[in-house]
């Protein structure tokens, strides 16, 4: 949303501002009678909240003033709009419209975004692209510059790359407030790219975020001498609180499958004296979680339940985030001269919202949005990004022996379910006319990774065990980081025909029997995001998981979460691109054949 005050001179803007916090003209909207919960002080009190356009202009008794709404909140609480410190909105599937639908009516506008995702298939004007849709959604988003993309130079190949021009030009975007989160990795081996990208962010003022996954002692002090500033990948308390004592701030994550909270918040109130360094983020949350849980909301409602105080809770997911993003002149309190995002709730322990205002707009209100954002207009290129060889064949799928070998001992990438992490084993598999073929009586499954940026023939392949497919084949857009197309199956035939789907399609999900589509979700967008509402996505979604359990015999509740991860040659132990299988721990390729006979 774009505030008229854009139209008129800063002067006049601050001359109506002072006249309506003395009440000299009318207000637009006053919220009256509530219990106003200060981030600031830790305490609350009973006041009215003056609105005026887009700004909070006052914070106590304004029930003379003559005003253009009032509402009456008496016996309910004020709290400042609810913050995501770092959140992947390509993860969700849904453009800011839609992902604004269900994020208001929990309290939460305002989201610090790294868009690897899309900069990874679309690059810079990819990320400006989002931002542009973004504008006509009642959403704050900020931008966190993504600072590694590709992920895995020389190991993958991407839609686009990030270079140090590319990274000056978005850091000086007006949305942009950091530099995305950094492997400790390229910091530790001195990689100049990575350490000019920081000082470009310092030069601009702006925070570098740090992806530092159990990192301690002398290693955790590079990082932070180096620059950077915060971590959202603790997992144990012991961690976080050696983090803290660095002086480096801990988003405390709570997503889809990386749940952490309360491994780190509990009882940590015992051994902190000040929370102001934790932070709430979601990172990667699926929208059937937010719709069944909350997204920051939950985050809130879960540190109340394990015994953070409420206040200290609500901090974490407004002031903290936005005094550590130096954003609190502007979000994150109730106070006047700022954004005026407020949430009513019923309570502080439960945050039950019964009314949100965004940028001085009523919103939402008792369970309904007011306010309509426009349908997307999405540019034909944005919808055109997978793109296949048309010479593509079911023989390029698979992997070829020399003639004569009657089975070959082969790497097996082996699923984790819930996790994003696999296990490396060897098996022996059967070779058929110089092609090794799948085993669905052991679970050995044909995988392969398409290039669908270039549309050439360059495919990576391996097999799999954990999908649990007895016919058929499943492919996805969505494969991190560098999203090309990936395909599971036991067929060859149908593994080509569910890729050729994809790329007619845009992109997206889709499984297959017998040369046919049997259920998908279409992400048009960049091949990542759906144009469709959350209630949309989920229910096809959900669809398309329980056809792949019914019609292919999967043994996975959500087979496609898995199968995006399985493409990361970042993630121990085996990953695989279209440059073929790499070992993630050593980050190095490996053949997917070790011998045959």
């Amino acid at each position: 949303m774009v505030s008229t005050d854009s139209l008129l001179h800063p002067t006049d803007v601050k001359s109506s501002l002072i006249q309506a916090a003395l009440g000299e003209i009318p207000l637009d909207l006053v919220l009256s009678g509530g219990t106003v919960v200060d981030v600031y002080s830790g305490t609350t009190f009973e006041a009215d909240v003056a609105i005026y356009r887009d700004r909070i202009v006052g914070i106590g008794r304004y029930d003379g003033v003559d005003c253009k709404r009032r509402l009456d909140v008496s016996s309910r609480y004020l709290i400042p709009g609810l913050i995501d410190a770092h959140m992947h909105i390509e993860s969700t599937m849904l453009t800011p419209r839609a992902l604004a639908e269900i994020l208001i009516p929990r309290g939460v506008t305002t989201i610090l975004a790294d868009p690897h995702e899309i900069a990874n298939v679309m690059g810079v004007k990819g990320i400006q692209l989002l931002l542009l849709i973004a504008e006509e959604a009642p959403l704050r988003v900020f931008v966190q510059v993504p600072s590694r993309v590709p992920t895995a130079p020389g190991l993958e190949d991407t839609g686009a790359s990030l270079g140090i021009a590319e990274t000056q030009k978005l850091l000086n975007l007006e949305g942009a407030v950091s530099l995305g989160e950094l492997n400790f990795q390229h910091v530790l081996s001195l990689g100049r790219e990575y350490l000019e990208k920081i000082s470009l962010a310092e030069s601009a003022s702006k925070l570098v975020n740090g992806h530092m996954p159990g990192l301690s002692g002398r290693e955790l002090n590079a990082c932070l001498a180096a620059g950077l500033r915060d971590d959202h990948e603790c997992v144990t308390q012991g961690e976080a609180l050696e983090k803290l004592r660095r002086g480096c701030a801990v988003m405390v994550r709570e997503g889809t499958s990386e749940r952490n909270l309360e491994d780190i918040l509990a009882g940590i109130e015992c051994k902190l004296a000040d929370t102001r360094g934790l932070l709430f983020c979601t990172d990667d949350k699926h929208p059937s979680d937010i719709l069944r849980e909350g997204h920051i909301d939950f985050n809130v409602r879960k540190a109340i339940e394990i015994g953070i105080d409420p206040i200290k809770a609500i901090q974490m997911a407004t002031i903290n985030t936005a005094t550590h993003f130096r954003l609190d002149h502007e979000i994150g309190v109730l106070a006047p001269g700022r954004k005026a995002d407020v949430v009513v709730v019923e309570d502080v322990r439960t945050l039950q919202v019964s009314a949100v205002v965004f940028d001085g707009q009523l919103v939402y209100r008792e369970g309904r949005m007011l306010y309509s954002a426009k349908t997307p207009e999405v540019p034909e290129w944005a919808l055109k990004t997978v793109r296949v060889s048309p010479d593509l064949s079911e023989e390029d799928l698979v992997i070829k022996v020399p003639d004569g070998t009657s089975e070959a001992l082969v790497r097996v990438i082996n699923l984790i379910p819930g996790q994003i992490i696999n296990r490396e084993t060897r098996e022996w598999v059967k070779a058929t006319d110089g092609f090794l073929a799948s085993d669905p009586s052991r679970d050995l499954l044909h995988i392969a990774v398409v290039d669908r940026h270039r549309a050439t023939r360059q495919v990576g392949k391996a097999f799999v065990r954990g999908f649990g497919l007895t016919e058929g084949a499943i492919a996805s857009s969505v494969a991190h980081d560098h999203h090309n197309i990936v395909v599971v199956g036991v067929s060859p035939a149908d593994m080509l025909c569910a890729v050729k789907h994809l790329a007619e399609t845009g992109g997206g999900f889709v499984a297959v029997r017998s040369g046919k589509v049997l259920a998908e979700l279409v992400l048009p967008l960049g091949g990542l995001i759906s144009l469709q509402s959350a209630d949309d996505v989920v229910d096809s979604l959900d669809k398309l998981n329980e056809t792949v359990m019914r019609e292919l015999g999967c043994s996975l509740e959500s087979p496609f979460m898995q199968l995006e991860f399985v493409t990361l040659p970042t993630v121990p132990e085996l990953g695989l691109t279209n440059r073929g299988l790499v070992n993630a721990t050593k980050f190095e390729p490996v053949e997917p054949v070790i011998s045959v006979r």
